[in-house]
Formats: structure tokens, sequence, C-alpha cells
């Protein structure tokens, strides 16, 4: 009796602990499609290479490359929870050209440009993109090389 008593309590504590973390693990937050468009336009006459720089920037991988006055879009299809324009899609540009640094060579030559990661302004950050919702859960990001840009270009030697 004593041992059947004893089992009654485990399997009622077990049953417990079951229905608890079923509840708990019922949230509110809600996965959605997210498509984003990642849009490059080149306003300069140079010709651009793109690229992240990896491990601690001793390689590159080229990304894409951009003629002169041409434009290139990077279809994105992914989810998210949050759907703001502002707040949604850093994700998805990490997801395209990563977390590292990058590299923007003009011209196959010794002009370039290196944005650091988690610096300023740059083409590593979202809100440096002009952005717009096409749909619900549908955003385009444009980032615009510009003669500006490139006046920063500096050796890369």
């Amino acid at each position: 009796m004593l041992q059947k008593t004893t089992w009654m309590h485990y399997l009622i504590i077990g049953i417990s602990i079951i229905f608890l973390s079923s509840i708990s693990s019922c949230s509110k937050q809600v996965e959605y499609r997210l498509d984003t468009d990642i849009i490059y336009k080149n306003e300069t006459n140079h010709f651009i290479k793109y690229y992240e720089l990896i491990d601690n920037q001793q390689s590159q991988r080229l990304l894409f490359e951009l003629p002169p006055n041409s434009e290139k879009k990077i279809e994105m299809r992914s989810s998210g929870s949050d759907t703001n324009i502002n707040n949604c899609c850093q994700g998805v540009l990490n997801d395209f050209q990563g977390n590292n640094s990058i590299l923007i060579d003009y011209d196959n030559s010794n002009k370039c440009l290196i944005y650091i990661s988690g610096e300023g302004s740059t083409t590593g950050n979202i809100s440096a993109y002009e952005s717009r919702e096409i749909e619900s859960n549908y955003y385009e990001f444009i980032y615009r090389f510009t003669e500006t840009e490139y006046s920063q270009a500096k050796n890369c030697n």
C-alpha cells in the first residue's frame, strides 16, 4: 500500500510538471513570412566589387559585382517575429552579407572603402538604406553607392 501511494505521488508530480511546461511553452510570439528585396544602386562611373571580410579581415568573400550606373537586386525570403519596417530586417541583411566588415573595391584598382563591422551607418547597417513597405510583410531596402562615397575611398595597400 505504501509503495502504491509513493508511485501515485510521483505520477501526480510528473503529470504536473508536464502540464506546467506545456503551458509555459505556449507563448504569444508569432513568426511571419518576411520577404525583403535589397537593392544596391551604383550611381558612380566606377566598377564595384563588394566583399565580406572574414577571419579578422584575413580573407574575403565576393558577394557581388556592380558595373557603373547599374543595380543589383537581392531577394531574401525568410521569417521574422517583428513586422515593423524599422526593426524587422537587420537580421535579413546579416543573412546576406554576414556580420563581418565590408570591403568595397572600385575599378579593380587600389582604391577601396572598408566598413568595419559595428561602426556607424554603413552598408552593414539597415538604417543606412532607403526603405519602403511594398505590401504586408514585404519590404524593399535600397543602398546607393555615390561619388561622394567614392571620394572617401583610400589606397587599399
